[in-house]
């Protein structure tokens, strides 16, 4: 089998592996290869250098692969906007009684308003929020 035939299955095998089995099998690549090995994968795959050298370190050290509890560490990932800037609330509120209207007695209100207007009244007051965070703090 042609070597570009083999990166072609080992891209395909890849695209369907969870980040922990992308990053071991990534690793196993560029061991396989050997020497330039793991820069090889990085152009091929789009993984960091970082990434692969932690799949190799992995099949190194285990004896036997167990996959793990979790993906991703705990709280890991992005924080919400309202956990790093709990101000945005109280001025999206203070947009909403400005620019609201409907029955004071029903959850349901209206805005005349668009998510991407309210967005730039944020940015203005020097908060860093997009419009689809907006119809999800408004929801």
């Amino acid at each position: 089998m042609g070597t570009n035939k083999q990166y072609e299955w080992w891209l395909k095998a890849l695209s369907g592996a969870d980040e922990v089995q992308a990053r071991r099998f990534a690793g196993a690549i560029a061991l396989e290869i050997g020497w330039g090995g793991i820069t090889k994968v990085e152009e091929l795959t789009g993984m960091s250098h970082s990434t692969i050298s932690k799949g190799i370190e992995e099949l190194k050290t285990s004896e036997k692969l167990e996959p793990p509890e979790r993906l991703r560490a705990s709280g890991g990932g992005r924080k919400k906007v309202e956990e790093k800037d709990p101000g945005i609330i109280r001025d999206l509120e203070k947009i909403m009684d400005e620019n609201t209207s409907g029955d004071p007695m029903s959850l349901l209100k209206w805005t005349n308003k668009s998510t991407y207007k309210i967005a730039d009244e944020l940015r203005r007051m020097e908060h860093k929020i997009d419009p689809d965070t907006v119809g999800r703090l408004l929801k």
